[in-house]
Formats: structure tokens, C-alpha cells, sequence
């Protein structure tokens, strides 16, 4: 955002040299007086532009970081429960084959 800022301003200080270089009154160079209207008219378009498209651009970036989160938030909760489920089955067989040694050692014959 602010290399956009920087950029708009850079515009406008480039836009106010042009003028004041090339744009004489009446077959005279300009007045100060002049270029200073003139640099606070542009100043103000620049500055309407910012707030109109600067804001636009921010809200956008709030949308998709909002997104962004939303969606990594998605993919945390489904990590989380495929592992809890992991651990669960994994659990689960563990005991499973602890349960099955444990009666088959239990009856198996003795040489």
C-alpha cells in the first residue's frame, strides 16, 4: 500500500513539473501562484483517487486474507480429526493385536 502511495504522489509531483514547465499563460511562463493552485487541484485528484481506489484495494486484501484464513482454519480442523482418527484406529488395532498375542501365548503348548 504504500509504494502505491509513493507512486500516486511521484505522479502527481511529475504532473505539477510538467505543467509548471510547459503549460504557459497568456505567452508568459506561469505564475507561482498559478502552479500552487494547480498542485493542490491535483494534489486533491490524487488524493480522491487514493481514497477511492486505495480503499478498494485494502477491503480487497482484507477479503482475501479473511479467506485465506478461513480456509486454512478448514484445512487445521480436517488435519486435526483425520489424526485424531489415526490415533484412534491405530489405538484400537494396537490393542487389538496386544489382546490376540496375549490369548495365543496364553494357550499356546509349551514344548
Amino acid at each position: 500500500m504504500k509504494k502505491f502511495l509513493r507512486l500516486l504522489c511521484l505522479a502527481a509531483i511529475l504532473c505539477v513539473g510538467y505543467l509548471a514547465l510547459t503549460q504557459p499563460r497568456d505567452g508568459q511562463a506561469p505564475a507561482i501562484e498559478n502552479i500552487g493552485s494547480e498542485a493542490e487541484e491535483l494534489a486533491g485528484q490524487v488524493k480522491g483517487m487514493y481514497e477511492e481506489y486505495g480503499s478498494a484495494a485494502v477491503e480487497q486484501a482484507d477479503e482475501a486474507l479473511g479467506d485465506a484464513v478461513e480456509q486454512a482454519d478448514q484445512v487445521i480442523e480436517e488435519a486435526v480429526d483425520s489424526a485424531v482418527e489415526g490415533a484412534k484406529e491405530g489405538f484400537l488395532q494396537s490393542i487389538k493385536e496386544s489382546v490376540s498375542s496375549f490369548f495365543d501365548g496364553l494357550f499356546a503348548e509349551t514344548d
